[in-house]
């Protein structure tokens, strides 16, 4: 018989779980692969939706993404999973229910036409794995490459 699935409760932060999410952010950002403290957090966090995932046992903050508006579109950053468990999925759950939330509240995504994203080089296939398309030439973003990444909302909405 397969083992039980464990589920992962996914949803909108509240207080105490933004204030997690952060040191989870500075535990992988800053810690592990060397960004700035100066950027966690930074000025769009005030304004920024901010999405967790639990663990199921502790229901201690273990993954973490951000949602903001931006011109024409809205931005998911600072996607985040804690080492011990990535490999899970947690990481495409996290990107469908944010972009779910994205189409439930278009209202508050006014002229929201994509979802973008600035992948790490070495993220690249996982966020095409969750449909997002490279878009434009390779920048930096505190010394470390990145591309943008698109994703139209209409796709969405057509299978929501």
């Amino acid at each position: 018989m397969p083992a039980p699935q464990i589920e992962y409760p996914i949803h909108v932060a509240s207080a105490a779980e933004f204030e997690e999410a952060l040191k989870v952010r500075i535990h992988v950002f800053v810690d592990i692969q060397k960004f700035s403290r100066e950027l966690e957090p930074d000025e769009h966090d005030p304004t920024a939706t901010h999405i967790v995932v639990l663990c199921p046992r502790t229901d201690k903050v273990i993954g973490t993404l951000r949602i903001l508006k931006a011109q024409g579109a809205a931005k998911i950053g600072r996607v985040v999973v804690m080492p011990e468990y990535q490999g899970l999925g947690l990481g495409k759950k996290m990107m469908a229910y944010a972009e779910q939330h994205i189409v439930a509240n278009l209202d508050k995504y006014q002229g929201c036409e994509a979802i973008k994203l600035g992948s790490q080089m070495d993220k690249i296939r996982f966020y095409e794995s969750c449909g997002y398309a490279r878009k434009g030439e390779v920048f930096d973003d505190d010394g470390s490459p990145h591309v943008w990444m698109v994703k139209d909302v209409k796709s969405l909405m057509q299978s929501s």
